[in-house]
């Protein structure tokens, strides 16, 4: 990840200030996210980002230091993601529901003019979870 353009030192007012003509749609796959998201930006002329739309971008933009959980499912076969782990496991160290990347959403948000509102959409828009924890021992 590159150093985040918003400052170490930035509070959570300042972030929300910078980021308020940013509006948010999370959710699960098949929710409806993406129709809504386009439907709305089509409707008033906003910019439509979806975080699935640039996972391999913040894949590629990140190390397994700042990612863990993401580069070990890289490394990992198919069957060892997707056959010899129990759905409990694959939720708890699933990268994108860590956080891992959300802080690449950011970035690219605050790249952006804030003009026109820029409408976000994807099941990635969780922050990185408060407590700390030992990944991928």
């Amino acid at each position: 990840m590159q150093p985040q353009p918003y400052g170490e030192g930035t509070g959570a007012a300042e972030l929300a200030a910078r980021l308020r003509h940013v509006y948010w749609i999370g959710g699960g796959s098949g929710a409806g996210k993406s129709t809504t998201a386009r439907r709305l930006a089509e409707h008033y002329g906003w910019r439509s980002c979806a975080t699935d739309d640039v996972m391999r971008d913040h894949a590629e933009r990140t190390t397994s230091e700042e990612a863990p959980y993401l580069h070990r499912f890289i490394d990992m076969t198919m069957d060892e993601r997707w056959v010899n782990r129990s759905p409990e496991v694959m939720l708890e160290t699933f990268h994108w529901f860590r956080g891992e990347g959300f802080g690449l959403i950011i970035e690219d948000l605050l790249r952006l003019p804030q003009q026109p509102c820029v409408i976000v959409e994807g099941s990635r828009l969780l922050p990185p979870p408060r407590e700390a924890s030992a990944c991928c021992s």
